[in-house]
C-alpha cells in the first residue's frame, strides 16, 4: 500500500482473495501435517480438527529456552488448502512464505 500526498488517502497495490472454504474432499489434517514437515517451524505445533473456523495460535513455551514457542493449528472440515497454506505459512519465517505458499496450495491429495 502506498499513501498518495493527501494523508488520507492510500491507494492499493495488491489485493488478493482467498477461499477460505472447499467441498472438495481430502485429508485436510494430512495435508497441514505434510505442509509442517516441508516447514520444519523451530516450534512444537499441536494440529487438531476444529468443527468451524480455522484458526493459529501462537505462545512462548516458558519451560523451553528463552526462545521457546507453540503454535495449535485448529482445522475445520470445510477448509480450503489455500487457506490451509496460508495458515501454515504464517508459522514459516517471512523469507520462506512465498515460495512455501505457492508450494502448498498446488500440492496434490
Amino acid at each position: 500500500m502506498s499513501q498518495s500526498h493527501d494523508s488520507h488517502h492510500w491507494v492499493v497495490e495488491e489485493q488478493r482473495a482467498l477461499d477460505v472454504t472447499s467441498s472438495e474432499e481430502f485429508d485436510r489434517i494430512a495435508f497441514a501435517m505434510r505442509a509442517l514437515a516441508l516447514l520444519r517451524p523451530p516450534m512444537t505445533v499441536a494440529v487438531y480438527p476444529k468443527t468451524s473456523g480455522l484458526s493459529v495460535e501462537q505462545g512462548r513455551d516458558l519451560c523451553a529456552e528463552p526462545t521457546g514457542t507453540w503454535a495449535m493449528l485448529g482445522i475445520p472440515p470445510n477448509a480450503s488448502r489455500a487457506h490451509i497454506a496460508l495458515a501454515v505459512a504464517e508459522l514459516a519465517p517471512e523469507g520462506r512464505r512465498p515460495w512455501l505458499l505457492d508450494l502448498l496450495v498446488r500440492a496434490g491429495p
